[in-house]
């Protein structure tokens, strides 16, 4: 039996003895860099969201009771016996094989947050690591997903598809697909850099709409870089 206090020392502990850090942790299960040390250091958030538990066990390689405090194993037995059951909890657990490692990839809406480029998170979907090792993919922080509503790429992408892309990508690299925000949806652009003056053209599929040419990259403001696209059959 332990309480909250005594939890937190032990998630510490299990870090520090699993060679891990805090920000590697935190954006392993999913949250953003400061979170685990904000919940062992500081105490905020008070309890752990059960998800995140029980991620976080899988990554320490404990049982999920082995981080529960004395109230929330009290609450469970209660559960238990008029039984109900949590799906989530019950998904995460049967997930938890020997070889799984799961990753978040937040889902944004398809409309940017009060007009601009900044993105809404409406859901979050798990995948296996080793899928996204197959795209070059070591850390999915920056990885989102969005459906895709407009229709200037198609063929190539079309309205329902959806799309991952880095959202790290400020402004284009290189050569390739970008998401881009109208104010009112988002959508994806083919950005071509040029080698002899540095100007960007950045081009639709769908002929009904104009390309057009940027004198350079940095004056360019993308939402990410597409890295998949999944489409219906």
């Amino acid at each position: 039996m332990a309480d909250i206090e005594e939890i937190r020392k032990k998630i510490d502990r299990l870090i520090t003895e699993g060679g891990l850090n805090y920000r590697d942790v935190s954006l392993k299960i999913g949250r953003k860099d400061s979170y685990i040390q904000q919940y062992v250091k500081y105490g905020y958030p008070r309890r752990l969201k059960e998800i995140d538990r029980m991620r976080l066990a899988g990554l320490l390689n404990v049982d999920d009771s082995e981080l529960m405090d004395d109230e929330i194993i009290a609450t469970k037995a209660n559960t238990a016996a008029d039984g109900s059951h949590h799906i989530i909890s019950d998904l995460i657990s049967n997930s938890r094989l020997p070889d799984a490692n799961l990753e978040v990839l937040e889902v944004v809406s398809p409309q940017p947050k009060t007009g601009g480029q900044t993105l809404q998170v409406i859901g979050k979907n798990f995948i296996g690591q080793n899928i996204l090792n197959d795209f070059g993919i070591n850390q999915a922080s920056h990885i989102k997903m969005v459906k895709i509503t407009s229709d200037a790429m198609k063929p190539s992408i079309n309205t329902g598809d959806y799309v991952w892309f880095d959202s790290s990508y400020k402004i284009p690299d290189g050569n390739g697909l970008y998401l881009f925000s109208s104010g009112c949806e988002f959508s994806v652009r083919r950005v071509e850099l040029s080698p002899l003056d540095g100007s960007v053209d950045i081009r639709c599929d769908n002929k009904i709409y104009k390309d057009y040419r940027v004198a350079k990259r940095e004056d360019i403001k993308t939402c990410g870089k597409i890295i998949a696209l999944i489409q219906k059959i």
